[in-house]
């Protein structure tokens, strides 16, 4: 399921009216993902400052958490990479 081709016009302006208020803080990836915007304007029925404060706070705990990093900081138990040799 595409988003965009569900999107109405009103919708979509304000997905790119969010977009522009969060580009200062947002990962490179997380700013393409039209679904995730739409989704939290979605969750707080387009009203684009609750939408704000809501997607900040996400954003926020992801780095507090490491969320997009932890693939990049994990290093593998010992037990693990010789009991279980799997790439």
């Amino acid at each position: 399921m595409t988003v965009t081709t569900e999107l109405t016009n009103d919708q979509k302006e304000a997905i790119a009216e969010l977009r522009k208020r969060v580009k200062d803080v947002i990962n490179p990836t997380l700013y393409e993902d039209t679904h995730l915007f739409y989704r939290f304007l979605k969750a707080r029925d387009f009203n684009l400052k609750n939408a704000e404060e809501m997607l900040r706070k996400h954003i926020q705990w992801r780095k507090e958490f490491h969320v997009d990093t932890i693939l990049d900081d994990y290093t593998s138990v010992e037990a693990l990479v010789k009991h279980f040799p799997v790439t």
